[in-house]
């Protein structure tokens, strides 16, 4: 077939023209001259026999299709006929291409070659600057100058220091590690980089810049995240570091609220001692045991003050609680660790006596009066008195409410444990005004309140006198020393002395037949106290060797018992303040 573009021969079943491309339409073919004539035929003619495009395939030569080549144009310009001498079909092809196509006469393409120096120069500014700014503005670019070893901006040099490390160039990561750290010591994902920082010490053997990362970590970073925590407690944990471990576990779940390092510091620690009787409030003494479940050492302190164990003294006895409230405070100890401190408080409040009864009421009475006192029982002894299955401790209980010792005065002075005992034996109120003044003391050491009544006597007694009796010519907490030596002459001795009975400073003045005391007051250095032999008269002509009786004649008996020493008060001047 014939390519309708071009006029090029094509072989049967070409889809397009292998000339100029344009696709080919299959028709039927048609026979005759006819197609032939007009190009739609491609059969060949026949060839001759005995040509040169016959040949015997069967011999192995090919046989070529012939075309008739159209007569050349005659050089008037009138074309000739169709007949013409045959061509081959490639020499027709070529010949109908010719025909058709135009010719050009060839050329040669002249290069710029200044236009294409520009183009690479322009091409070459244009790669620099985009080199440029892949290296600054990027992060890929930082990383490339950070492996160069030139300045990078922090997050590469983290990047960097990672990869060393990863390759194991641990004090190279270290050292980009700490430039990128000094170079921007506040960011974001610090808390995350400063783990590689760890890492990387830790990796170096140098565990305690590691342990100051940590703690950097927890503390200034982020108080709440648990990993520096754990890396913390596995440091102290492995350095055998007991004792700082169980603080820091302690703060560990003080700051993160972990239930994991409370359960890790119970499982450390021996556990925290007990106490045999419950705190609180108690009415009778107690005695305390402290106990250690693993039977541990016990160090315990009565009070808040000192420090345990070192201040602490060890537990050997049941400590025995009386009357107060005590803070008992223990740990328990087992090598170098010492337990959670163990504090209790203890109330101990003694029932106290009620104040004594009296057998007669306050007032005015004609003549003398007998008079005892009776021990007035408390509620509670009352009802343990109607008990009939007491324990033990309530038996002894009973005999400390009931055991009470009644103490009085009939001369104005306040009881003491020194005063008089009442023995159940009633006494004689004397006469004139009289305060008679008890207490009661039970087996537990409380005292009452004070019993106080007033007694008038209408009867006759002589009349006392105070500081203004006076004996040789002179008077007590009047004359002064300086009156004294005059009248005396000089003492032996002169000595200071400590009394009770005075306030300030004293001195004792020492003679052959007895000595005198003087304090100081406003006076100067007054007599207050005198002792002599017998050359001396005492006052109302009293003098050593007088009998009881004709001693207390001479002053008001106000009646007074014997107290504990065996010493009887003959009165009590209220206003003076002595006896």
């Amino acid at each position: 077939m014939v390519c309708k573009h071009c006029g090029n021969v094509l072989p049967d079943g070409a889809v397009a023209c292998d000339q100029c491309g344009t696709p080919v339409k299959y028709r039927e073919r048609e026979g005759g001259i006819g197609a032939y004539r007009q190009g739609k035929d491609d059969r060949r003619p026949a060839a001759r026999s005995g040509s040169a495009a016959h040949r015997d395939p069967s011999r192995g030569e090919a046989v070529d299709a012939v075309r008739y080549a159209a007569p050349r144009e005659e050089s008037g310009g009138r074309p000739g006929t169709r007949k013409g001498t045959p061509l081959p079909a490639s020499a027709a092809g070529q010949a109908q291409r010719a025909r058709q196509a135009p010719r050009r006469a060839p050329h040669r393409m002249m290069v710029n070659w200044a236009m294409v120096f520009a183009v690479l120069v322009v091409l070459l500014v244009f790669a620099l600057i985009g080199g440029y700014v892949l290296l600054k503005v990027t992060d890929a670019g930082q990383l490339i100058l950070a492996r160069m070893g030139r300045e990078a901006d922090a997050t590469a040099l983290w990047a960097y220091g990672q990869e060393l490390l990863d390759q194991g160039h641990v004090a190279r990561a270290i050292e980009t590690y700490e430039k990128a750290y000094a170079q921007e010591p506040e960011r974001e994902d610090l808390y995350d980089r400063l783990i590689q920082m760890a890492d990387a010490y830790e990796a170096a053997g140098r565990a305690a810049d590691a342990e100051r990362i940590y703690t950097q970590m927890y503390t200034e970073v982020d108080q709440e995240n648990t990993y520096a925590y754990r890396e913390m407690m596995r440091i102290l944990e492995n350095q055998g570091r007991k004792m700082e471990l169980a603080s820091f576990l302690s703060l560990a779940y003080e700051n993160t609220k972990d239930a994991y390092f409370r359960r890790q510091r119970t499982d450390l620690l021996p556990s925290t001692p007990t106490v045999s009787e419950e705190a609180g409030t108690r009415k009778a003494e107690q005695d305390v045991e402290l106990l250690s479940a693993e039977d541990y050492d016990i160090y315990y302190i009565l009070g808040d003050e000192g420090s345990l164990p070192e201040d602490g003294t060890k537990y050997t006895e049941p400590i025995h609680l009386s009357e107060g409230t005590v803070i008992i405070r223990a740990v328990a100890v087992s090598s170098d660790l010492v337990s959670d401190e163990m504090r209790v408080q203890y109330t101990i409040r003694l029932p106290s006596p009620l104040a004594p009864l009296t057998s007669l009421a306050p007032g005015t009475y004609e003549k003398r009066q007998r008079i005892w006192l009776k021990h007035n029982p408390s509620e509670e002894e009352q009802l343990l008195s109607k008990k009939t299955n007491r324990t033990e401790d309530e038996n002894e209980r009973l005999r400390r409410l009931s055991n009470v010792t009644i103490y009085y005065t009939i001369d104005g002075q306040t009881p003491t444990s020194n005063s008089p005992i009442f023995d159940g034996e009633p006494f004689y109120l004397p006469g004139g005004s009289c305060v008679l003044k008890a207490v009661s003391v039970n087996g537990y050491g409380k005292v009452s309140n004070i019993l106080e009544r007033t007694y008038k006597v209408n009867i006759p007694f002589k009349r006392y006198f105070n500081e203004s009796d006076g004996f040789s010519d002179f008077e007590l907490l009047k004359t002064t020393r300086d009156a004294f030596v005059r009248k005396f002459g000089t003492p032996r001795a002169e000595n200071p002395v400590e009394d009770t009975a005075v306030l300030g400073s004293a001195v004792q003045l020492d003679y052959n037949w007895g000595y005198a005391r003087f304090m100081m007051s406003e006076s100067g250095n007054v007599l207050y106290a005198f002792e002599s032999s017998g050359s001396v008269t005492g006052p109302r002509k009293t003098r050593i060797g007088m009998s009881e009786k004709d001693l207390t004649e001479l002053y008001r008996d106000m009646g007074q018992a014997h107290d504990q020493n065996g010493d009887r008060s003959i009165y009590f001047d209220d206003a003076a303040g002595y006896a």
